[in-house]
């Protein structure tokens, strides 16, 4: 499978293990989260993509960014069998200025590729948060309580779900997501990322 990155780029990706790893919280944070599946280390050449994707109006890279997901699930040492995939939602305001949800647009790639099909508007952000990556650890865990809802409730009992976003740093959009997802009956939910400043 192309995976359409320079073999420079790709080279330098620090990845992690073909493997399904725990969502590390802190004590007294309530993990709704199954596992983490991450492609890379967010750092060097991986880094620098990332936030060209996300914030300087690179949306084609979604290509590139959705077959490394789609390479790691396929690869995964536990062969999970995902029921549909679901974005990590963008605040509409947010979505609107951007142009673009980032996750949205890999999730459609991975669904392309992975044959399961991708469900955008399962999950929604309800009210608008400070940006996580303007604040403290401790911040980040409580920004975002609450903030997101899951939407037809029937098309979510009992399924295995790959939820996608681009970077996992304290786990708080993930874990939030995952709440929402399991509440609303949800059966097993993964968190597909592409980098992660975590060492796994």
């Amino acid at each position: 499978m192309a995976i359409y990155i320079c073999e420079k780029c790709a080279g330098e990706i620090g990845y992690y293990k073909n493997s399904v790893t725990p969502l590390n919280l802190p004590v007294g944070i309530q993990n709704y989260c199954d596992g983490i599946l991450c492609v890379g280390r967010y750092s060097d050449s991986l880094k620098e993509a990332l936030r060209r994707f996300k914030f300087s109006n690179k949306p084609s890279y979604y290509r590139t960014f959705g077959r490394l997901l789609a390479l790691k699930v396929e690869n995964t040492e536990q062969k999970v069998r995902f029921d549909i995939i679901v974005p990590v939602p963008l605040y509409k305001s947010k979505e609107k200025t951007r142009g673009y949800n980032q996750a949205e647009l890999m999730a459609g790639q991975v669904s392309k590729i992975l044959n399961v099909p991708c469900e955008k508007r399962l999950l929604n952000k309800t009210f608008e948060t400070k940006s996580q990556s303007i604040l403290k650890k401790n911040e980040r865990l409580l920004n975002l309580q609450d903030a997101f809802v899951a939407i037809n409730q029937r098309m979510i009992v009992n399924k295995n779900i790959l939820l996608i976003d681009d970077i996992l740093t304290t786990g708080s959009t993930v874990n939030q997501c995952c709440k929402a997802l399991k509440e609303a009956g949800a059966g097993k939910v993964i968190a597909g990322v592409v980098a992660t400043t975590r060492n796994y």
